[in-house]
């Protein structure tokens, strides 16, 4: 049996629930895995458990991140005993800064996207501080193959696995775990910020000239080395999404399975609705859910969708852990 609630004691990633989606919207069967249940409310906890854990207690770490990595660094620096300065754009969701604060990390606000954030953060990491990168980092990547280690245990392998792509850590995590057993990984961008399906088609990594949107998770300007490096030798797949069905998937996952996602977390569930095949099984990772209660309810009456309680705030996600 999987255990969905940690100890007190207890700082691992939580092994995340499947759930199956209902009604099949075209597929033979369609799954979600659920990582906003995941400790810091993303993946991204997965991959910085296991990086912090090659460091001492005492460690001093700065990271840049567009919210779910510093969430996610902040939870297992604490954790570790560890210090994290992190700097964030300075249009983070509220949500997230409060995650990363009440963690006892350092948030430090950028004027500017991830690419500037990064820049400020390198620049800090002398004098003994480790910078940790949030996707372009081979022990961050495989924390994140655990996602799918446990997916493949609690349902089987799929035909085809739907990855958010950001910077592409979580992709490169799949396509590890999975295309050699034959499984399709298909990476997910939002179509203001293409930056690995650019760089796939010029065959080397590009710099997009802005990345702004809904989905700050997948706002990057440049994607990391290494997944660009194993998605160009794979030859992965991928696509694209907007606004209006990053709306639907948000709305759909959750009146019909009850999971408050943000919008990067809704991408891939996005791009699985429009390419059913019924003789098929498809899995979607909806990657977290740290998104401002405004900013969800706005989005669900994009999609016609009633928000919950009537005027009442829905349940955070941070109850289901």
């Amino acid at each position: 049996m999987f255990r969905l609630v940690p100890s007190a004691t207890d700082a691992r990633p939580v092994v995340t629930p499947l759930v199956p989606l209902a009604g099949a919207h075209g597929w033979g069967g369609l799954s979600l895995k659920d990582e906003t249940k995941q400790r810091s409310g993303a993946f991204k906890y997965r991959g910085v458990w296991r990086r912090t854990g090659l460091l001492p207690a005492g460690a001093r770490l700065v990271a840049a991140s567009t919210g779910n990595h510093a969430s996610a660094l902040a939870a297992a620096a604490r954790a570790r005993g560890q210090h994290a300065r992190i700097h964030v754009p300075a249009g983070t969701p509220r949500a997230k800064l409060d995650r990363i604060g009440a963690e006892g990390a350092e948030a430090v606000l950028v004027d500017g996207g991830y690419d500037a954030c990064e820049r400020r953060a390198r620049a800090e990491a002398r004098d003994g501080t480790v910078f940790v990168h949030s996707f372009d980092d081979p022990e961050i990547i495989e924390g994140h193959r655990t996602l799918f280690q446990e997916a493949a245990a609690q349902g089987g392998l799929p035909d085809v696995v739907y990855v958010p792509l950001g910077g592409g850590g979580l992709v490169t995590a799949a396509l590890r775990q999975w295309h050699a057993a034959g499984v399709r990984v298909v990476g997910v961008e939002y179509r203001g910020a293409p930056a690995m399906r650019r760089s796939l088609a010029a065959g080397h990594r590009v710099v997009l000239d802005g990345a702004t949107g809904l989905p700050e998770g997948l706002l990057v300007r440049r994607i990391g080395r290494i997944p660009f490096e194993e998605c160009h030798r794979a030859g992965v797949r991928v696509t694209t999404v907007g606004d209006a069905e990053l709306h639907r998937a948000m709305a759909l996952l959750w009146t019909g399975a009850g999971i408050r996602a943000e919008g990067a977390g809704a991408a891939a569930l996005a791009a699985a609705l429009r390419e059913g095949h019924p003789r098929e099984r498809a899995l979607a990772v909806v990657s977290g859910g740290n998104i401002d209660e405004f900013v969800w309810r706005r989005c669900l009456a994009a999609a016609g969708a009633t928000p919950p309680g009537a005027g009442t705030p829905a349940a955070p996600w941070s109850e289901a852990i």
